[in-house]
C-alpha cells in the first residue's frame, strides 16, 4: 500500500503531519484516561484521501478524518470530553471534519465480518500508540467472509443519498450536494457488486481495476465507477441541472437493479421489482430478535413519537421498504407512509419522516 506522503502534495502532507503530532501529543497528555491507541481509518488512513483545488489554485483536503480511539473505558466522561474538544479544535484548524469514535479493541474483533473491519485492518495509520496495534487482526481480513448485509447497508445508505438528491432536484437546490450524493452512488454500485460476491478490496483503486475485469458487470456500472472514483480522489465540477436530472434517472434504475439483486442473494428470494420487495411478507432481518425489535418500536413510540412498520422486524427494514417505493413508484408514494408511519400527502411529509428515521438507524 502506498504511503500517505506519496499520495498528497507536499504542503498537504506537511499539514497532516503537524496535525498528527498535535493529536499524538494531546492524547498522550491525558494521563490516566489516555487511550491505548489512536488510529486513523478512512481514505487518508489508507493513503487515498481526496485533494481538491481551491479557486485560488491551492491544494486542500477534501475528505473527513475518521479516527478510532481505542480504550477499555469508552464511556469515560473525561475522555469523551477531551475527544470533543480535540474534534472541535482540529476541525477548525484543518477546515474539514475531524471525528473520533471511542471503542474497545474487542469491538473490532467482534466485527470481523464487516466492511468497516476489513477496510480498517487492511489500511490504517496509527497516530498514537503501538504501530502494530491492529496487526494481529489483519489475518482475519478476508473479503469472502464479509457479510451479505454489508452490501445491503452500503447500497441502502447510498440509496438514501440518492433519494435526498431527488428531493433537492425537485426543489432545484443544493446542486453541489446532489452531485456529491450521486458520485457516492456511482462508486457504491460497483463496490456492492464486488462485495456480495466475495471480491471486495480495501483500496478503491484496486476495486476499480478488478471491476473492469468482470465480464458480468453492466458496462454502465464500470463507467460510473470510474467517475465516482475520480470524484473520490478530488471533487469534479457540478454539472448543469439537466445533466444532473439525467444522471439521477440512470442511477436510480441501476441502483434499484443492484439493490434488488443483492437482497435476492441475501434473503434467498427473487425480487424482480420494487413492489415485490416492499410487500415481501417475511422479515428483512430474520436473524434479529423479534422481541428486541418490538422493544425498539416501543422505545421509538415513547421517545420519538412514532414507530416504523412492520412491527417485529428490525426498524431499518421499514426504511429499506420505504426507500424502494420513494425512488421508483411515483404513483404509489403514499405506500411508503405505511412503513414510515406518515399519513400526509405532500412529498415533504415523506422526506422529513424518512430523513428523521434514517438519522436514527443509518
Amino acid at each position: 500500500m502506498r504511503s500517505l506522503e506519496s499520495s498528497l502534495p507536499p504542503e498537504l502532507f506537511e499539514k497532516l503531519e503537524a496535525h498528527f503530532q498535535r493529536t499524538k501529543d494531546y492524547f498522550e497528555s491525558l494521563g490516566s484516561f489516555a487511550p491505548e491507541a489512536v488510529v486513523l481509518g478512512g481514505g487518508y488512513g489508507r493513503a487515498e484521501g481526496g485533494v481538491y483545488r481551491t479557486e485560488t489554485g491551492e491544494s486542500a483536503l477534501f475528505n473527513d478524518l475518521d479516527y478510532f480511539i481505542f480504550t477499555n473505558r469508552p464511556e469515560q466522561a473525561e475522555l469523551l470530553s477531551a475527544v470533543h474538544v480535540w474534534e472541535r479544535d482540529e476541525s477548525k484548524l484543518l477546515g474539514i471534519d475531524v471525528e473520533g469514535k471511542c471503542l474497545p479493541v474487542s469491538d473490532v474483533e467482534a466485527a470481523d465480518r464487516s466492511m468497516m473491519f476489513f477496510d480498517l485492518v487492511s489500511g490504517h495509520l496509527v497516530v498514537a500508540g503501538p504501530e502494530d496495534y491492529l496487526t494481529p487482526y489483519r489475518k482475519l481480513a478476508n473479503p469472502e467472509t464479509i457479510d451479505a448485509v454489508e452490501s445491503t447497508r452500503l447500497l441502502w445508505n447510498r440509496g438514501s443519498g440518492l433519494y435526498f438528491a431527488l428531493c433537492d432536484l425537485s426543489a432545484r437546490e443544493n446542486l453541489d450536494l446532489v452531485h456529491r450524493n450521486q458520485s457516492k452512488v456511482k462508486l457504491a454500485l460497483g463496490d456492492a457488486w464486488l462485495a456480495i460476491r466475495g471480491k471486495y478490496r480495501a483500496l478503491a483503486e484496486e476495486r476499480h481495476a478488478l471491476l473492469l475485469t468482470e465480464e458480468e458487470v453492466d458496462p454502465r456500472i464500470k463507467e460510473l465507477h470510474a467517475t465516482g472514483y475520480a470524484f473520490k480522489k478530488g471533487p469534479t465540477p457540478t454539472p448543469e441541472f439537466d445533466e444532473l436530472l439525467e444522471t439521477q434517472a440512470v442511477l436510480t434504475e441501476l441502483w434499484m437493479d443492484c439493490f434488488l439483486s443483492v437482497e435476492s442473494i441475501r434473503l434467498g428470494q427473487d425480487f424482480k421489482q420494487s413492489g415485490d420487495y416492499a410487500d415481501y411478507p417475511g422479515a428483512l432481518y430474520p436473524d434479529t430478535s423479534k422481541g428486541r425489535n418490538l422493544l425498539l418500536a416501543f422505545r421509538d413510540r415513547l421517545k420519538r413519537g412514532g414507530m416504523l412498520r412492520p412491527l417485529g422486524d428490525y426498524p431499518r427494514g421499514a426504511l429499506q421498504r420505504a426507500l424502494v417505493i420513494l425512488l421508483s413508484e411515483a404513483k404509489q408514494v403514499k405506500h411508503a407512509g405505511d412503513f414510515l408511519g406518515v399519513n400526509g400527502a405532500r412529498p415533504a411529509d415523506f422526506s422529513m419522516a424518512y430523513r428523521r428515521w434514517w438519522g436514527f438507524y443509518s
